[in-house]
């Protein structure tokens, strides 16, 4: 414990860590707080609108995450070939990272605009709901294609150190995806009121704009990160492709899979009633905005463990886990007690919900803080830790097994046959996070993800 707080305490890692997670925080900060703003704005038009929109994102967040574990499988060879100053090597995996990407959102498309109630109506009968939530999916399925271009360059670039650059592209375009939401959700400059369109639609034109920009910024500013014909080449041979696909069909099982898990909690809180899926569309939001804050940490020490173990510093490596998985709870019980302060004034913000629907989503956020310490544990262990190394099979293992195995049928089980409320469903799914945090620190522990990627394991 007392060489995990010297770590800590070490000015060379503070700099290094604060430098790479304060501009990742702050982009995901942007992100929550756009959310956040996009479902008070939609708040006004009425509970059925907030669960539309809070049903069309939790299928954007699947897709999302799968492109995440994509350009993760780029990241964490790219961050490894960077700690061995090899650029060429970084090059290489953006490349292979862009093309999957792009690849893996196509068939999506396809099916969100030309038959949208394939998915949307698994989770709910309420005509108007699933008018909205169609209307929503449709406009927002051809942002896809711009998010899977700009997620692997982002990757890239802070594989390399640099996470200022997409930071400040966000500080750019999320603010015009807000004006966007806010013109066309109510109908402001001319343009007729579009409601839940509207704030797809905004969406939509948001996106574009931030490929743009990336594009422009990497080719002004970034070059090196750009592959040459050659390099091309390389990257499209069986050895690079496979070795890839070795780290990246893990990652996206475990990201999409449960992504995939998060949308099927989404669709047993619809059993309970549209109002309850309102609250937890509106609870995840604020969810997100807590997470936001640790989302840096998990990736920064991701990145700064993957350049341990490029460099071969197995010992340096094993010391630094240590002392993010020590560090995160911390900072997660100085986080907990606002939560508890503050979640009846920021609940106040939504006056469309009922006075059930209010108590509901209080209760919700109440346990949220509680378990909070357990919840990132787990997420620094997995996402910062266990994959830096490639250790990606078990990761997914432990996230799936406890989702799928416990969480969901558990859950499920509660509200089908036993009819518990929406504060005790929640109780009943956080119960994979109980069992996940004993296996994740038991695989940190072995040393297992004390590995180099380029070639070298620990011994």
């Amino acid at each position: 414990m007392k060489n995990k707080l010297a770590t800590f305490r070490a000015p060379d890692f503070q700099h290094k860590l604060w430098k790479l997670a304060l501009p990742i925080t702050f982009q995901s900060l942007l992100y929550s707080f756009l959310g956040l703003v996009d479902i008070l704005m939609v708040s006004q038009l009425g509970e059925s609108e907030i669960a539309a929109v809070g049903l069309g994102n939790k299928i954007f967040f699947f897709n999302l995450l799968m492109m995440v574990g994509i350009s993760h499988a780029g990241g964490v060879l790219a961050a490894q070939y960077y700690g061995a100053e090899d650029l060429s090597g970084l090059r290489r995996s953006l490349v292979v990272s862009l093309l999957f990407s792009i690849i893996s959102v196509i068939p999506f498309i396809l099916l969100y605009t030309l038959s949208p109630q394939t998915v949307t109506g698994l989770a709910s009968e309420d005509a108007t709901l699933l008018s909205l939530s169609n209307d929503y999916l449709v406009i927002t399925a051809y942002s896809f294609i711009f998010t899977a271009v700009v997620l692997p360059l982002e990757t890239a670039l802070r594989s390399a150190g640099d996470t200022k650059t997409a930071m400040n592209i966000s500080f750019l375009v999320l603010p015009l995806n807000a004006l966007l939401n806010y013109i066309f959700i109510f109908g402001h400059l001319g343009f007729p009121e579009m409601g839940v369109a509207g704030s797809a639609w905004g969406t939509v034109l948001a996106r574009l704009a931030q490929m743009l920009l990336m594009l422009i910024f990497v080719v002004k500013k970034r070059p090196f990160i750009i592959a040459k014909i050659e390099e091309v080449k390389q990257a499209l041979t069986l050895f690079e492709i496979k070795r890839y696909t070795k780290l990246a069909l893990p990652m996206v099982l475990h990201d999409s899979g449960w992504a995939l898990g998060v949308l099927v909690y989404t669709l047993i809180f619809a059993m309970i009633g549209v109002q309850e899926l309102a609250v937890m569309s509106m609870v995840s939001t604020i969810e997100q905005t807590i997470f936001a804050l640790f989302i840096g940490i998990a990736i920064a020490s991701g990145t700064m463990i993957g350049h341990q173990l490029g460099a071969k510093a197995f010992a340096q490596a094993w010391q630094e886990a240590w002392t993010f998985i020590l560090f995160v709870p911390i900072l997660a019980f100085i986080i907990a007690p606002f939560i508890i302060i503050f979640r009846e004034p920021i609940l106040s913000l939504f006056p469309s919900l009922s006075l059930e629907a209010m108590t509901s989503a209080s209760q919700v956020l109440l346990v949220l803080a509680l378990v909070l310490f357990i919840r990132v544990i787990n997420f620094i262990g997995i996402i910062g830790v266990l994959r830096s190394g490639g250790d990606i099979n078990y990761s997914t293992f432990v996230d799936i097994f406890c989702m799928w195995c416990v969480g969901i049928p558990l859950t499920f089980i509660a509200v089908k046959y036993y009819h518990f409320s929406l504060v005790e469903a929640y109780i009943v799914m956080l119960s994979e996070e109980l069992i996940k945090v004993l296996l994740v620190i038991h695989r940190v522990h072995k040393k297992h993800w004390l590995r180099n990627m380029l070639g070298h394991d620990h011994k």
